[in-house]
């Protein structure tokens, strides 16, 4: 029964993956990972584009690099991805094999080894409590919210699931399998490297074991785990030009004192909207059901919040995925809390209570990702693909849009070349259109509807930068298109017509 259950838990998860799943590039995140993929699977790392090479207006490199991107340290001209590399070497594969659609099918399978991971270590205290938290993770929000999405963050967590699942298994190789899980995900998310502390740490002071089998436990780990933390300074060092330099550029900037308050209020609040307060009942495992296991999950669960309080402050609840990796640990406390308080009370009613606890929670949480927008996520997402596919059936060949968040979506649909205005000399907006016409280009400008006053304020002054104009083309209602020659024939009270495609 437990079996069947889990499997059909497994199942549902890659199931709603694929039903509801974006499978769309989109904003930085998406173009970053499946562009990345693409060129993984190719073997060409860092492509040159000759426009950044020759283009005369400052910072023109990083003009030319879409979002998601940087213009590469290491090769001048080419670009470089801000996103860590892990998700996209795992998607390299499917791309090479089903070509680059086939990628999208990568989160939901790790959505499934996710939730197969979760009952691995819930089972640690029993099959019935792996169960009822892995149906309970499966119906957190934020778990749903990013299952439907091509970002990292599923990936990550299930990675780091596996890593423990392999840790605390009584099997001699669990700690090889564990410290090659710990390793890929150190490649998919490197700053969650101090995660990998406790786990070697509970191989080495594993009470039941003897010295000598502690010991070989962990080199066996740190051995197969080393593998994690040489393979991003080589990717690092041959993007970034240094084994300690990211896609982000210095970090300094990123981490404050001062968000540690914020950012815990808003941690805290999140986890209770999505998975109602009893997330703080985990802080009572080690007293309920003491032992090395639930000291491990608390401690790695307060590691991974300590690797995001001090970083930037976000407003949006969807940024809880930041303890995604880890939020499963606290589901399974919590349960094996619950599961232990009702057996020293009412033992014989325990099994149905948690029964009726995972329902009830799952019930909570599909109900909560259903109110923010989770299943709908396909069609709001959709207008990047329509945006990109409009560019590149009804623009000329040697079109090029000047644009900004549907710069990678433009690129990776249509084949287009970009430019980023909101990098762009505000004095330079009507000489880099000459620039790209004299060399054989026709420019268009594109924007959501929520950029259109940014790029006013941008370029204040410039008749252009006016946006006063109709649009040669509105597409889902939100992306409009502007033909920078159809301002001059609108003032000579000529016809401009818009294309209004949905």
């Amino acid at each position: 029964m437990r079996a069947a259950t889990l499997a059909a838990l497994i199942a549902a998860v890659v199931v709603v993956g694929v039903r509801w799943g974006t499978f769309v590039v989109g904003g930085s995140d998406s173009y970053c990972y499946l562009h990345q993929a693409e060129r993984w699977a190719s073997g060409t790392l860092q492509l040159v584009e000759p426009l950044a090479l020759e283009a005369p207006w400052p910072d023109a490199a990083l003009t030319f690099a879409p979002v998601g991107h940087r213009p590469s340290p290491t090769v001048p001209g080419a670009l470089v991805p801000i996103c860590a590399v892990g998700l996209s070497i795992a998607m390299a594969p499917l791309v090479w094999f089903g070509g680059i659609s086939a990628a999208f099918f990568i989160v939901p399978l790790f959505g499934a080894l996710l939730i197969g991971a979760t009952y691995a270590v819930g089972a640690r205290y029993g099959a019935r409590i792996g169960v009822a938290s892995a149906a309970i993770v499966a119906s957190t929000p934020v778990f749903l919210f990013q299952l439907m999405q091509p970002m990292s963050d599923v990936p990550a967590a299930a990675l780091w699931m596996a890593a423990v699942a392999g840790v605390t298994s009584a099997r001699r190789r669990g700690a090889m399998l564990g410290g090659a899980a710990a390793a890929a995900a150190l490649v998919m998310r490197p700053n969650l490297a101090p995660l990998a502390i406790p786990l070697g740490l509970f191989l080495l002071l594993r009470p039941e074991r003897l010295w000598g089998e502690r010991i070989g436990a962990a080199a066996r780990f740190a051995a197969v785990g080393a593998a994690g933390p040489l393979c991003v300074a080589l990717i690092q060092n041959a993007f970034y030009g240094s084994p300690l330099s990211s896609g982000y550029g210095s970090l300094g900037p990123l981490f404050e004192i001062e968000n540690i308050q914020p950012n815990a209020i808003r941690y805290a609040t999140w986890l209770s909207d999505t998975l109602t307060p009893g997330w703080v009942l985990a802080a009572a495992a080690p007293f309920l059901v003491p032992g090395a296991l639930s000291r491990l999950l608390l401690w790695m669960f307060i590691l991974n919040i300590a690797c995001y309080l001090p970083y930037i402050v976000f407003e949006d609840w969807y940024f809880l995925r930041f303890m995604l990796p880890t939020i499963p640990l606290i589901v399974v406390l919590s349960v094996a809390v619950i599961d232990s308080i009702c057996r020293r009370t009412w033992s014989v009613a325990s099994r149905p209570i948690l029964c009726v606890v995972a329902v009830a929670m799952m019930v909570f949480g599909i109900r909560e990702a259903g109110d923010r927008q989770v299943f709908r996520l396909q069609q709001l997402e959709a207008r990047f693909e329509q945006a990109g596919r409009y560019v590149g059936d009804a623009l000329p060949q040697n079109a090029i849009v000047i644009t900004s968040w549907q710069s990678g979506s433009v690129r990776f649909y249509s084949g287009k070349k970009t430019i980023l205005w909101d990098f762009l000399d505000p004095a330079w907006l009507d000489r880099t259109i000459v620039w790209v016409r004299a060399r054989g280009f026709e420019p268009y400008l594109l924007f959501e509807s929520r950029e259109e006053p940014l790029f006013r304020r941008r370029f204040a002054g410039n008749p252009i930068g006016a946006l006063d104009w109709p649009p040669a083309a509105e597409i889902a209602g939100s992306v409009r298109i502007y033909r920078p020659d159809d301002r001059d024939r609108y003032y000579r009270n000529e016809p401009v017509l818009t294309d209004y495609a949905r």
